[in-house]
């Protein structure tokens, strides 16, 4: 580890250098602090690693906590940009570099957030109820005592089937509940965005984006919602939170070589427009899409390569165009050596 390493939280409107009373992603190494340019800052401590990925889930999830309980904190404090988990740059002449790098943008996404915080709603049913009426649909319950009446060793492929058929109604149901549900919430929130449910107990996993107004509306709705299900679902809310699903910052910084041999890979110079990029791109993905070669077994690869490159070029194009419009994007090594990639997710 680089002690000089910076780890970084989220992005506040000040221009004061504040020290925040909560402990960073290692307690070890010091304050969890702002570091202003002009009046933006960003929120940062000492980093332990250099790299966040490829961690073990245990020590994974406790840098996660620790990393959450920062921005929840400067929230009390400042409304705030959220970074991405994990983001580590150099040192603070880097955080300085993304400060003066995405400065318009960071401003102008703190500017369309303000007054806006996130809501996660889970809703859950009892699984055990929604079971017992899956194993009370015809089609099921007739197979069930065919498979009962039979020795289980000759009966696999039928106990396979019925699974299938409880998984395919389950999922049904739960598409049913959310298109009844979904809309309800919609009508009280400035934005949805829905989650993957985290196990079979979750009818929706959703984030909310509201204002304050929002929030005392979306209160009573789920009231409603609450006496229309006569208590058959439990709605569980957490917040409120940073902007996590809605507005989240991503910072790296580029490799030069990766970035090399992606503008060779589509056959570009060193200098390019972001329209040359795609030209390129379409062109080679002409010729080298899988489908327009189907006894190449390499196909899918180089078509992968392919297009990680043309994002990886897309990405710095876009991050170099943030301190200048209509730039000529630049893949020289020294453009590429003090340009971050930037983007909000």
């Amino acid at each position: 580890m680089r002690m000089g390493a910076s780890y970084l939280y989220a992005i506040v409107p000040t221009a004061e250098r504040v020290i925040f009373d909560v402990a960073g992603v290692d307690d070890d190494l010091g304050e969890v602090y702002s570091l202003p340019h002009h009046d933006l800052a960003a929120v940062v401590s000492c980093s332990p690693l250099e790299n966040f990925r490829g961690l073990k889930r245990d020590k994974a999830v406790r840098y996660l906590v620790a990393h959450q309980r920062v921005v929840e904190a400067v929230m009390q404090a400042f409304p705030l940009l959220p970074v991405k988990f994990g983001t580590v740059l150099p040192d603070e002449a880097w955080v300085r570099r993304l400060l003066t790098q995405g400065e318009t943008l960071f401003r102008t996404t703190l500017e369309k957030f303000a007054g806006r915080e996130q809501i996660e709603v889970v809703i859950l049913w009892n699984l055990a109820d929604v079971f017992r009426e899956i194993g009370q649909e015809e089609s099921i319950g007739q197979l069930e005592a065919q498979v009962a009446a039979r020795p289980p060793e000759e009966t696999l492929g039928q106990r396979v089937a019925i699974g299938q058929m409880v998984k395919a109604s389950l999922e049904r149901r739960r598409e049913a509940l959310q298109e009844r549900l979904l809309p309800s919430l919609r009508e009280v929130t400035l934005d949805l965005v829905v989650n993957p449910p985290m196990d079979d107990s979750m009818v929706a996993n959703v984030a909310l984006l509201v204002d304050e107004a929002g929030r005392e509306a979306l209160d009573q709705r789920l009231e409603l919602l609450d006496e229309a299900f006569e208590g058959r679902l439990l709605f569980r809310c957490v917040g409120p939170l940073p902007p996590y699903s809605f507005a989240t910052l991503e910072a790296q910084v580029p490799s030069f070589d990766a970035v090399d041999e992606a503008r060779r890979r589509l056959g570009l110079g060193e200098t390019t427009t972001p329209r040359e990029i795609r030209k390129a791109y379409r062109l080679l993905a002409g010729r080298l899409h899988p489908d327009h070669n189907p006894e190449d077994p390499e196909a899918e690869t180089r078509m992968g390569e392919l297009i990680q490159a043309y994002r990886l070029l897309t990405a710095l194009a876009d991050s170099q165009a943030l301190e200048e419009d209509h730039m000529p994007c630049s893949f020289n090594r020294e453009a590429v050596e003090r340009t971050l990639l930037i983007a909000i997710q």
